[in-house]
């Protein structure tokens, strides 16, 4: 469960500590970070229950709360290997957890417009499964198709990039005008943005 580039090893009491035991050096369990205190509470629990219970449902409320992306990443393929009987149900905003196991359904949860006599509301929620297409991507397309955040670049950056994008859409798209664009963007330190102010260009002079 632990992950791999902490070297686990062993746990151990050391009186008066419980000491856990790596190839990265020993740690007093109470000195550990958040997250591996997270992993080691959730799998321990799940192991003691499963002593009684062959086959059971996990329930998880945002289980990537102080855990490192890579161990979100790693959460459930590493939780279905070692309990392989056990169902696990998640509640997350994590596209990491979302798309890390292949053979699992996920349903977005989205506001429906709902009429009532006076106007339109956002009042219904409903579940809608979401194609295996969709969340086998990277975490930003994860994050828009899924989580419905349309842009993923911070809103320093998208007011920036909106500013620098408009002051080229009054004038013709030329080899010119796209190069001036390209070098004005890094020399604001927004080259990686290129592509998503390429297509707002486009999009304001079509």
């Amino acid at each position: 469960m632990l992950p791999d580039s902490l070297g686990f090893e062993d746990i151990k009491i050391i009186m008066p500590d419980v000491v856990l035991i790596t190839s990265s050096g020993n740690f007093v369990l109470d000195d550990c970070s958040g997250g591996i205190l997270s992993l080691i509470e959730l799998s321990w629990q799940i192991y003691i229950y499963s002593l009684d219970c062959d086959s059971f449902t996990v329930v998880f409320d945002e289980p990537e709360n102080h855990l490192h992306p890579e161990m979100q990443r790693s959460l459930f393929p590493k939780l279905i290997k070692a309990f392989p009987n056990i169902q696990f149900i998640a509640a997350t905003h994590s596209p990491f957890i979302i798309s890390s196991v292949k053979d699992s359904h996920v349903y977005a949860l989205k506001y429906e417009q709902v009429d009532t006599d006076e106007t339109i509301v956002n009042s219904k929620v409903s579940s809608v499964e979401i194609n295996k297409n969709e969340y086998s991507v990277n975490a930003n397309e994860v994050l828009r198709e899924v989580l419905g955040v349309p842009i993923t670049i911070p809103i320093w950056a998208e007011e920036e990039l909106e500013t620098i994008a408009n002051e080229f859409n009054a004038s013709d798209i030329t080899i010119e005008s796209i190069q001036n664009l390209r070098n004005r963007l890094a020399h604001n330190g927004l080259g990686d943005f290129y592509p998503d102010a390429l297509a707002r260009l486009v999009k304001a002079n079509d």
